[in-house]
């Protein structure tokens, strides 16, 4: 599927559809051109009709010629069936299929985004991009272009076998479509802007609606019950707003595209009368034009009904093309492959939003199977320096590399096969607990998982065993529990490189304890990047790094930073201090 932008407006929106059908292209054509031709078996009984009347008006009409017509009429009638059902067969398969390869397109192209993309949009805003937007284009695929089509073959069709009865008059009949066809493609462009807002308004909407069911527990807790639903009232009122905009910006041109064509009748009407009078056409002749004129108005007025589809799908189209249009994370032409294990930060320079730099010029080295635990306050980039080793961002300046190769010149797949994260807040899929440990790992045998969980007797507690399904993040497990499986899908996939946020932060003392059992085997010959919150953790730390406003302002061992009594020694004090504290209750 290309990405490349459709111009704005009704015919770059039909190119932009074009080009995303890829290899359906011939099945979506097929089906616009079978709804043509079904319309113009619609046409073909009144232009049968203008033959039988023009006959009888001339005194020709032989019962051989009454047998053809109805011959010609009973076969357009089976035209239509046929033709009907290979249209919808085709359009409606070819649709499906068509965004059904748009999603996986786009699905991957996310996969393929910084991190920084999908942490400055909304959740929702990706969810409908997804859903809505693609829902939007597969309706107008599926139903909106052929409906265009078939509008086009009965009048044209009728226009034909009129234009042979007299062209003057037919000249006059297709008058008023000729002025009412640039309406309908001009105020679907001019609707453009207002139907982006309402795509943007109704992606906030369903983000308020996610944010609401998800923190529902914390909302509920702190009784906001009526302040998120305030917000999410808010975001409804906004989208309902620019919809009622909406229909009322719309119905003047509406409207009017409707009044040219029924205008249409006038003009018959009148051309007629004149010519009538003038001695130049004959009564048949007027009321065969104006019974038939009649068929050629009425299928341009179902085009209203397209023109809300057509603009939905050209609002979403350009949601999804803003998408498909982000640049995703750069890759090598020509990747290289790591010759070893060590990690060395080279005057490394990040910021998450320009001019606010969270790493300044951090360097440091990690030799190959060895730990090195990263210490620092709050905001002081020890998470950021993971996440950029992990490429979640790039670097704004400076190299990271990875047995001498910078993490740039290979390519993600490659990397990600040489680390393993594992970080505070576990993230488990809709799943059971052996699909989420598995995750990591091609094809893994039963044993192997096993032997990875490093935690057989809590998930064989379990009535159904390791095919217990954890629910959405894992909410039926435990913080503990979550964690203890996040380690055994680490363990499993086996990277020689493992970056630790520090996974027992968060969690009692019984799991702590085996959470540690199973961090022990996970590491064994491993090279270790860890985060450190509890600092009782790192004392056996090849070597510590003390993080400051983005800065290493101190590394060495545990023993040597208290000897140095500067950043670390303050925080291993404070930590003593910490270990004392009691909770009491005064006398009443």
């Amino acid at each position: 599927m290309t990405s490349s932008s459709p111009a704005p407006g009704t015919p770059g929106m039909m190119r932009g559809l074009w080009r995303s059908a890829g290899p359906r292209r011939g099945a979506v054509l097929r089906g616009i051109v079978w709804r043509f031709v079904q319309s113009m078996c619609l046409g073909v009984p009144f232009a049968v009709l203008v033959w039988v009347l023009d006959q009888l008006r001339a005194g020709t009409m032989t019962a051989g010629q009454a047998w053809v017509a109805v011959g010609i009429v009973f076969a357009a009638l089976i035209g239509q069936l046929v033709f009907g059902y290979l249209s919808v067969s085709a359009s409606w398969l070819s649709s499906y299929q068509m965004v059904a390869d748009m999603r996986l397109s786009l699905l991957d192209h996310l996969r393929k985004l910084p991190m920084g993309f999908h942490l400055a949009r909304q959740q929702g805003d990706t969810v409908s991009t997804v859903t809505t937007d693609m829902g939007a284009v597969e309706d107008f695929a599926a139903d909106g272009l052929p409906k265009i089509a078939q509008a086009a073959g009965l009048p044209l069709v009728v226009l034909l076998a009129l234009t042979t009865v007299d062209p003057p008059m037919a000249a006059a009949a297709a008058l008023s479509v000729l002025i009412a066809a640039p309406i309908f493609v001009l105020s679907n462009r001019w609707m453009r802007g207002l139907s982006d807002e309402r795509q943007e308004l109704q992606a906030g909407a369903a983000s308020r609606m996610i944010e609401y069911i998800q923190g529902i527990g914390v909302i509920r807790a702190f009784n906001a019950t009526a302040e998120h639903q305030h917000r999410f009232r808010a975001s409804l009122e906004d989208f309902r707003a620019i919809s009622l905009r909406m229909v009322s910006k719309m119905l003047p041109p509406l409207l009017l595209f409707a009044t040219i064509a029924q205008l249409g009748v006038a003009v018959v009407l009148g051309a007629g009368t004149y010519w009538l009078f003038d001695g130049r056409i004959d009564a048949t002749t007027m009321l065969t034009f104006l019974v038939l004129s009649l068929s050629i108005y009425a299928p341009l007025l179902q085009l209203i009904e397209v023109m809300e589809d057509l603009r939905l799908a050209d609002a979403s189209m350009n949601r999804i093309n803003r998408v498909l249009h982000t640049p995703p994370q750069a890759e090598p032409a020509e990747p290289k492959e790591p010759s070893g294990t060590d990690i060395a930060f080279e005057h490394v320079r990040f910021s998450y939003q320009p001019g606010v730099p969270v790493l300044d010029d951090v360097s440091f080295s990690v030799p190959a199977r060895s730990m090195t635990a990263i210490v620092g306050p709050s905001g002081s980039g020890k998470t950021t320096v993971l996440n950029l080793l992990g490429r979640f961002w790039d670097i704004d300046s400076g190299h990271i590399r990875i047995g001498g190769v910078d993490i740039r010149d290979m390519a993600v797949e490659q990397l990600y096969r040489h680390i393993s994260v594992v970080f505070q807040d576990v993230y488990l899929f809709e799943g059971t607990i052996f699909d989420n440990i598995a995750f990591g790992h091609p094809d893994p045998s039963p044993e192997q998982v096993h032997r990875a969980a490093q935690a057989h007797e809590f998930i064989t507690a379990f009535p159904d065993g390791y095919q217990t399904r954890v629910g959405e993040g894992g909410a039926t497990l435990s913080g503990g529990e979550r964690q203890r499986v996040s380690i055994a899908r680490a363990i499993l996939k086996d990277a020689p490189i493992v970056l630790l946020d520090e996974a027992t932060a968060s969690i009692d003392a019984t799991n702590e304890k085996l959470v540690q059992q199973a961090l022990t085997t996970l590491v064994s010959d491993k090279t270790l990047v860890v985060v450190a919150h509890k600092l009782a953790t790192i004392r056996s730390a090849d070597q510590i790094l003390a993080l400051e406003h983005g800065r290493v302002v101190e590394r060495g061992t545990h023993d040597e930073l208290l000897d140095a009594d500067g950043l670390y020694a303050r925080f291993w004090a404070e930590r003593e201090r910490a270990h004392g504290w009691r909770l009491t209750a005064s006398a009443q």
